[in-house]
């Protein structure tokens, strides 16, 4: 994923993530999120799932957002 791409995601997680993690978590959290996302998915994957329900965005990103969200707990 290309560093704008990266930049997007990370500004959509973090407001809201700071509001329940705190910020250092917060910024933890965002940036494994993005790391592991990064690993599996390229630019043109992102805009793909970004276009498909919220169902199938919830499945495709998920495995990220569980791995991270135990790290940081």
């Amino acid at each position: 994923m290309s560093e704008s791409y990266q930049k997007k995601f990370y500004n959509g997680c973090y407001p809201e993530s700071k509001y329940y993690l705190g910020s250092i978590k917060a910024n933890e959290y965002c940036s494994c999120t993005i790391k592991k996302l990064s690993e599996k998915y390229s630019d043109d994957d992102i805009d793909k799932i970004t276009k498909q329900s919220e169902e199938i965005q919830l499945e495709s990103f998920n495995f990220a957002s569980d791995f991270c969200a135990k790290l940081v707990d």
